[in-house]
């Protein structure tokens, strides 16, 4: 699945009652019997709201008895951000993920959204904003759960590790994370942009972030101590962090977490979600102080243990490379060496250490030149021991048959019947006879030829399949006159780059290369492909393979 593709509308959301509320409450000219009026329409969410108001949790000194009065004490904006938090928990409550404990999911948001208050009243930030944006932290998490289920069973591993680890397993699960598919939804409620940017930075804080976003990095690592399994480690970088980014020291930090699981307990039991983690400061300290010892113990045989590890892996690695490098060795001696060669240049740089690129020119012995070039698919060892085969038998059979198309069949049959792995081979070959300027060329699969003479460009186009795909095909040749012409032969890693500038080269590109050097000498021309290759392309990611012939 493309998750570009993802549809917000698919996707669970606030009811039309609850989102008219919220944009309602953005309107700068905001009535508040009017408003009072829309969320007394809606009986189960006034009640949550009463409850939440009177609780000890929002400490105000007279009962409020009235939405109207709600508004008048508390205000606007902090009621705009309560009923959010509460609308935006009933449109996903009645998600079934099997698998997936959603009670455990509310109580870390609740925990996010507590830990965001209490930061916010430290710094002087508008304590509502951060509670619903600790809310929303990370619904984006939620809603890809809700689209993939069968992958619930993940839940509790990606809980276990802390934001940073997480995040990256995420990438790897979904190939998207929590933050992006948070911002889609939250723009798709049309919330506002400070709880998208919260959402969306909170993971990439930089110094001129929202302070809202490194609020939430605090909330997100302070629940990570009750979740995590490494405690230590999460709480070292919770107190360095929350230092640098709102000026928080160790001791703020430690007396938050001592209230914070009786103002979670009493913001749960509003939002009618049970609470599992009954840890306070002192067990979590305890924990990580545990910790700290036994990895103390420890360090001594595990520095040894990794010293004789990365030993062993520098060993195995320079003994890797040393076959390698003779396997590339033996590769680049099965290519003829050109230097000396008229009519014909050829290049060929590897994208790893070896290559499924693959090409071929020599002389039989009634002076009609044999040329080819390939390109196997899939990439590896296994990829160039086929190209080591393909080449050598398209050798070995042209000095010994004089039929060519059936020397390209035979071939097809001997791979078929020995590959493995479905692997393939396109190919491009033929044979010149340099007293008449008769060529006969076959292409199985490959890539179009490129010939260009006085009489144009023309392209010689596959005329069969690539080989070992289907035993026992038949591969036609095509004669061209080849005098005072150009024949050009490259596989897909030229094409298929990727330019700086966006897209791929592609055939197009490719050709104008060659017309504008097309008066150069073939070295020159070569050196001149591989330039603009250099200073335009974003980087080599395939085998290149160029080959030109010149009659």
């Amino acid at each position: 699945m493309f998750y570009h593709d993802i549809n917000p509308q698919d996707l669970p959301s606030p009811d039309h009652q609850a989102l008219q509320i919220i944009e309602y409450c953005t309107h700068p000219d905001v009535d508040a019997d009017a408003l009072a009026q829309i969320i007394s329409a809606h009986p189960s969410l006034m009640s949550e709201l009463l409850s939440l108001v009177n609780s000890s949790f929002y400490g105000l000194q007279q009962e409020v008895e009235s939405v109207a009065h709600a508004i008048v004490v508390i205000g606007h904006e902090a009621l705009r951000n309560l009923v959010l938090c509460f609308a935006m928990k009933s449109a996903f409550n009645n998600a079934s993920i099997e698998g997936f404990d959603i009670e455990l999911f509310w109580e870390d948001s609740i925990r996010r959204a507590v830990v965001g208050r209490l930061v916010a009243q430290l710094v002087g930030y508008p304590q509502d904003e951060a509670f619903t944006a600790g809310m929303l932290l990370d619904i984006g998490l939620l809603a890809l759960f809700i689209v993939e289920p069968e992958k619930a069973d993940r839940w509790l591993l990606l809980r276990a590790n802390s934001p940073e680890q997480r995040y990256e397993m995420e990438k790897e699960l979904f190939n998207i994370t929590h933050d992006e598919v948070g911002v889609m939804l939250t723009k798709n409620w049309k919330l506002p942009e400070k709880y998208q940017q919260a959402i969306e930075l909170h993971h990439k804080l930089e110094s001129s972030s929202p302070a809202l976003c490194s609020i939430m990095w605090i909330a997100d690592w302070c629940n990570a101590l009750f979740s995590g399994h490494d405690k230590a480690d999460i709480l070292e970088r919770l107190k360095k962090e929350a230092q640098q980014w709102q000026n928080i020291d160790s001791k703020q930090i430690e007396e938050l977490l001592d209230v914070l699981p009786q103002q979670v307990d009493e913001a749960a039991q509003i939002l009618r979600v049970s609470v599992t983690s009954k840890e306070d400061l002192s067990s979590i300290l305890s924990v990580a102080n545990l910790k700290l010892v036994e990895d103390n113990i420890g360090y001594q045989e595990l520095t040894w243990r990794l010293q004789r590890t990365l030993k062993e892996r520098d060993e195995y690695s320079e003994k890797l490379n040393q076959e390698l490098n003779i396997a590339r060795e033996i590769q680049q001696s099965l290519q003829p060496k050109l230097d000396d060669e008229e009519g014909v240049d050829a290049i060929n740089i590897p994208a790893t250490h070896l290559s499924g690129d693959f090409y071929d020119y020599f002389y039989r012995d009634d002076g009609r030149i044999c040329f080819c070039l390939g390109d196997v698919s899939g990439k590896g060892a296994y990829a160039a021991l086929l190209m080591s085969k393909t080449i050598s038998l398209f050798r070995c059979m042209c000095r010994v048959d004089d039929n060519f198309e059936e020397i390209v069949q035979l071939i097809n049959d001997e791979i078929c019947e020995t590959s493995t792995r479905g692997l393939f081979v396109t190919l491009i070959a033929g044979w010149l006879d340099p007293e008449t300027g008769d060529m006969q060329v076959i292409n199985a699969g490959h890539l179009p030829g490129i010939m260009v003479s006085s009489k144009g460009i023309q392209k010689i186009d596959a005329m069969g399949p690539p080989l070992g795909v289907l035993e026992g095909a038949s591969y036609a040749s095509e004669h061209y006159p080849f005098q005072r012409a150009k024949l050009f032969l490259y596989t897909d890693g030229l094409t298929e780059a990727h330019l700086k500038t966006g897209g791929e080269l592609g055939e197009k590109g490719l050709l104008q290369w060659l017309l504008k050097s097309i008066n150069q000498t073939l070295a020159e021309q070569i050196d001149y492909v591989q330039q603009q290759f250099d200073e335009l392309i974003v980087e080599q990611t395939d085998d290149i393979t160029l080959m030109v012939l010149s009659g």
